[in-house]
C-alpha cells in the first residue's frame, strides 16, 4: 500500500503566495490613510531659523509621506509577477479578476510614473513658493492631484481581495511530480476518493459545489518524492463558454497541468446528475486534456449492481468511446489502491516516466 501522510512543504517548492506578494487595497483605503498622514505633525530641526523655510519643509515633508505611502501600496502591485507564473497559476488569477490581472498591473504601473513625476513637480514648486500661504496651497494641490491620479486608475483594484484569496488558497504544484486530476460532475465522490487515497481532507457534503477551489493532496511515493492528488470542483453539462468562475478552476487544472485525469462516473440509478450528463461531461473533458490522459472510473460501486455496471459500461464505450478501467468504492476503499497502481502505470506511459516502480 502507499504510504499516505501529512505532507510537509518540500525545500525549493515555489508556491503561487511566494510569487504573487500583495493585499488588497482601494481606493478609499488609500486616499483615508493619506489625508490622515497629511494632517499629522511634522517636526523641523529648531537648527532651521528662517520662519517661511520651516513652512515649505514642513509641507514637503507632509506631501512626501502622503507620495511614500502611494509608491508603497501601488508599487506592490506594478510589481506582481506575470511571465514567471506558470500558465496555471496565471489562469487561476485571470479566474479571480474576471481577466483582468494584467491590467491590474498596467494601472498600477502608470500611477507608480505619474505619481513620480507629480513629486517631483510639487517638491520643487513647494520649495520654491514665495508664501506660507503659497506653500500650503502648493500641498493641498498635489494631495488633490495625486489621489486623483490614483481614483482614475484603480477601477481593477476591487479584484485585489479575490487575488489575494486565490493566492491563499491555491495549493502548491511540483511539476516535477506525478500528478492525477480527478474530475467530474458534482457529487459523483471525488472529494471522498481524494480523502480516502492522499493526505487531503476536503469537505465532503451531500451539496452540489461544496468544493470551491482546486484541493491537493499527496501519496508519499519515496523520500522527497509524492504523487500530487488534485480535487477540483465539479463540472457541469453545459459549454465550456458558459461554465461558472468555480468550475473554470477545475478546467484551468485540465488544461494546464501534466497530469492523468481520473474522471469519476457514478453509475448509479440515483445519481445526482443522469448519466447522460456524465457522459457530455467526459467529452468536454477530453476536447481538453485529450483522450489518451483520462482515465475513466466508475465509483459507488456498493450501490449499483452487476446489470447496471455493464449497461453503463457500454454506454461509456459507444457515446463517449472510452472503456471504464476500474470500478471502486471511494467511501468503502474498495479498490482504491488499485487505482493509485494503475494511474501511475499510465502517467508513466504517457510521459516515460517510471514512478510506479517506486510503490
Amino acid at each position: 500500500m502507499l504510504e499516505r501522510n501529512s505532507f510537509d512543504r518540500e525545500l525549493g517548492q515555489i508556491c503561487l503566495e511566494d510569487l504573487v506578494k500583495v493585499k488588497p487595497v482601494t481606493f478609499d483605503s488609500i486616499r483615508s490613510s493619506a489625508l490622515n498622514l497629511f494632517i499629522q505633525k511634522v517636526s523641523i530641526p529648531p537648527s532651521v531659523k528662517d520662519e517661511l523655510k520651516r513652512v515649505k519643509l514642513r509641507y514637503v515633508a507632509k506631501c512626501e509621506r502622503v507620495y511614500q505611502l502611494i509608491a508603497t501600496e501601488i508599487s506592490a502591485i506594478a510589481r506582481l509577477p506575470i511571465n514567471e507564473l506558470h500558465p496555471f497559476y496565471l489562469e487561476l488569477l485571470n479566474i479571480a479578476s474576471d481577466g483582468h490581472y494584467q491590467d491590474i498591473i498596467k494601472s498600477a504601473k502608470k500611477i507608480v510614473v505619474i505619481a513620480s513625476d507629480l513629486w517631483r513637480e510639487y517638491r520643487r514648486k513647494i520649495l520654491n513658493s514665495s508664501s506660507h500661504e503659497e506653500a500650503k496651497k502648493l500641498a493641498r494641490e498635489f494631495v488633490g492631484r495625486i489621489l486623483s491620479l490614483v481614483k482614475r486608475n484603480s477601477h481593477y483594484f476591487s479584484y485585489l481581495q479575490e487575488i489575494t484569496k486565490t493566492v491563499k488558497t491555491t495549493p502548491c504544484v511540483v511539476t516535477e511530480w506525478p500528478t492525477v486530476i480527478v474530475a467530474g460532475m458534482p457529487q459523483v465522490g471525488k472529494s471522498t476518493l481524494v480523502s480516502r487515497i492522499s493526505s487531503a481532507k476536503p469537505k465532503i457534503s451531500p451539496y452540489p459545489f461544496t468544493t470551491k477551489t482546486v484541493i491537493m493532496g499527496h501519496v508519499k511515493l519515496k523520500e522527497g518524492l509524492y504523487l500530487q492528488i488534485l480535487d477540483t470542483p465539479g463540472i457541469l453539462d453545459r459549454p465550456l463558454e458558459d461554465l461558472n468562475t468555480i468550475e473554470r478552476k477545475a478546467i484551468a487544472t485540465l488544461r494546464h497541468l501534466k497530469a492523468v485525469t481520473v474522471y469519476l462516473m457514478d453509475p448509479s440509478p440515483d445519481s445526482y446528475y443522469s448519466f447522460e450528463s456524465q457522459l457530455n461531461v467526459l467529452k468536454s473533458v477530453e476536447s481538453i486534456v485529450g483522450k489518451e490522459r483520462i482515465f475513466v472510473v466508475f465509483n459507488k460501486i456498493d450501490k449499483v449492481d452487476n446489470e447496471r455496471v455493464r449497461k453503463c459500461a457500454d454506454l461509456v464505450e459507444k457515446v463517449a468511446g472510452f472503456q471504464v478501467r476500474l470500478a471502486i468504492s471511494a467511501l468503502h476503499g474498495y479498490n482504491v489502491d488499485k487505482l493509485l497502481n494503475e494511474v501511475l502505470k499510465l502517467y508513466d506511459t504517457i510521459y516515460g516516466t517510471s514512478y510506479h516502480r517506486e510503490l
